[in-house]
């Protein structure tokens, strides 16, 4: 029989490393590749190859299955990215289910008070942080049946992120209670959602705008204490580099970002393409 630290000790060493956590503890920027068309398990190799971080299919907005859903994150797990979800709501059986199929990080949308929050963290992580309930046989582990249920909570709770979508008036102005709530690993601003609340549509050069983001990155910065740190996240600014440079560089809590969807990014390639053919075509 293994004593508790031998199986948290082999429970580090099968659980796969959350590599988004990783990037962003060492002071580097993580990103993702947002997936909208391309279902292929081999996305995430792609992914990889290109030099991305993370592999984000947001079930909020699009129309796919659990099941397509768990094949692409164990892929990702497989090549050594973060697969990472936009689950439609805070209800617990869609962020547990989701962990339970492999993801490794959730984004949930419109998180607006502490209760909406703690719903959050009861959801993804184990006791004594939340309520997760245990399941021994994931992708995370390896599939492997002899680790105790505790080594499992302590080792995959540290490798597990929940991250609650700031993008309301009501989230902005609860967002230092919100970050404060413990087990809440990062903020996401939801940026363009969140300029239509402001009243802003768009404007990102608004000084509404940067102000609001400045009073996310401190109360991430506020709640980052004890050893425990909260990070923050930017999405839907990938055609805006500058204000992610930016960003990242003026609030040390900024350390993700989504970085491109397959639509977008291979609507540009054939445009970019059919373009220069079509160029030859009118010369002839």
């Amino acid at each position: 029989m293994s004593t508790a630290a031998e199986q948290v000790a082999r429970a580090r060493e099968l659980c796969r490393p959350n590599l988004v956590k990783r990037l962003m503890l060492e002071n580097k920027l993580a990103h993702s590749f947002g997936i909208r068309v391309a279902f292929s398990t081999e996305m995430p190799l792609v992914a990889k190859r290109a030099g991305y971080s993370a592999v984000l299919m947001n079930l909020e907005h699009m129309a796919m299955s659990i099941e397509t859903m768990k094949d692409i994150a164990v892929s990702c797990l497989n090549v050594g990215i973060t697969p990472m979800v936009v689950v439609p709501t805070c209800a617990p059986e869609w962020i547990s289910r989701c962990l339970d199929s492999g993801a490794q990080a959730i984004i949930v949308p419109h998180v607006n008070n502490v209760e909406q929050a703690k719903m959050c963290v009861n959801a993804s992580k184990f006791p004594p942080l939340g309520h997760r309930s245990v399941t021994m046989v994931t992708a995370m582990t390896q599939y492997e049946t002899s680790l105790s249920y505790a080594a499992i909570a302590e080792v995959v709770n540290e490798e597990v992120m929940i991250m609650p979508m700031i993008e309301t008036e009501d989230g902005v102005k609860n967002v230092e209670a919100i970050a404060s709530v413990p087990g809440i690993d990062a903020l996401l601003i939801g940026c363009a959602d969140l300029c239509m609340e402001l009243g802003i549509p768009g404007q990102y050069d608004s000084e509404l705008f940067h102000s609001t983001v400045a009073k996310i990155a401190t109360a991430a910065e506020k709640a980052s204490v004890n050893g425990r740190k909260v990070f923050v996240g930017l999405g839907g600014l990938e055609p805006r580099p500058d204000l992610l440079e930016t960003f990242a560089k003026r609030h040390s809590p900024v350390r993700f970002a989504m970085a491109g969807r397959d639509l977008a990014l291979l609507l540009a390639g054939m445009n970019k393409q059919a373009a220069s053919i079509n160029q030859i075509s009118k010369q002839l």
